[in-house]
């Protein structure tokens, strides 16, 4: 019992990476990206509620989270031709070069490659979840989607440089000052 939110888990991962390869079926493509949505809320509810958490399941969560909006986000700006204006790239650039040095540091730091499950984080992701088919149907990505997933990384940048021990499901840096 205690892997059933891995294996829901590894069915985002699977839908994730077939999202890469629909290329003309938008109403497959937003099925296929609503279940990823939805098992990412149920596997991390059930894993707090029925106390499931495990190592392997939040580096594996992160994996599947990774994979997934890079998968929805590449294949969105390449099937539907997203217009998207220079700070959205230099934002998102700014945002991944933030990203893969919160993964650096927290090897370097605590031995594992991990994500924060940060209030900010989640945030993020739920914008991230909502603007992309947003984006299609508009026709761009708005300037105000890189504000919260920008301060976010910046949070986690500060949690992993002031932390002692690691702790992926710390809700903010305030945490730490208590």
């Amino acid at each position: 019992m205690k892997n059933i939110p891995n294996y829901i888990t590894l069915v985002r991962l699977i839908l994730s990476v077939l999202l890469f390869f629909i290329t003309d079926n938008w109403i497959l493509f937003l099925v296929i990206y609503f279940v990823c949505g939805i098992s990412d809320v149920l596997d991390g509810f059930l894993a707090r509620t029925f106390k499931w958490q495990t190592k392997t399941g939040a580096r594996l969560d992160s994996l599947a989270d990774f994979i997934f909006f890079f998968a929805a986000f590449f294949r969105m700006l390449l099937s539907y031709r997203l217009t998207i204006p220079a700070p959205i790239i230099l934002g998102a650039i700014l945002i991944a070069l933030i990203r893969f040095f919160n993964l650096y540091l927290t090897r370097k730091k605590f031995g594992m490659p991990g994500i924060l499950h940060t209030t900010g984080n989640k945030l993020s992701g739920i914008i991230f979840f909502f603007a992309c088919p947003a984006a299609v149907i508009l026709g761009y990505i708005p300037l105000w989607v890189i504000f919260i997933p920008l301060i976010s990384s910046l949070e986690e940048t500060m949690i992993l440089l002031k932390a002692d021990t690691y702790n992926p499901d710390i809700r903010s840096f305030y945490d730490l000052l208590s």
